[in-house]
């Protein structure tokens, strides 16, 4: 059993965000002794879970969905909407990306006074929108 101070060194966290993770419903403790949250070892794989998840763009809502057991057939169908609402979401993001990384590319050595004259960088936020 670890203690709220534990868990939050072992994940690299604070503990004031391991107890909103639990306000939320993202992590239970297992226990308490002596009134302090005592959680059991499985609770580092769902704590750095929710992180990973926060790093890829995941809300708290969306991670709390994951984490719940798909019980039926409405349940997984419910898991598999949000991946490719996700999905979609990243495929949007990395089409962004790559219009800003060409416009800078391509506008690094042009030779326009003002980014607002550049008809490169001008295309690139038509793409962008």
């Amino acid at each position: 059993m670890l203690s709220i101070g534990e868990l939050a060194a072992e994940v690299g966290v604070r503990a004031s965000a391991l107890r909103f993770y639990e306000q939320v419903g993202l992590v239970e403790p297992a226990a308490r002794e002596g009134g302090r949250r005592r959680y059991e070892a499985e609770a580092v794989v769902r704590v750095r879970f929710v992180r990973f998840c926060q790093e890829l763009g995941f809300r708290l809502a969306e991670i709390r969905e994951l984490l719940a057991e798909p019980g039926d057939a409405a349940a997984k169908r419910r898991w598999r909407s949000l991946v490719d609402e996700k999905l979609r979401e990243l495929e949007l993001a990395a089409a962004r990306a790559a219009a800003v990384r060409e416009v800078l590319a391509a506008s690094r050595d042009c030779d326009c006074i003002t980014l607002e004259q550049c008809e490169l960088v001008q295309r690139g936020l038509d793409a962008c929108s």
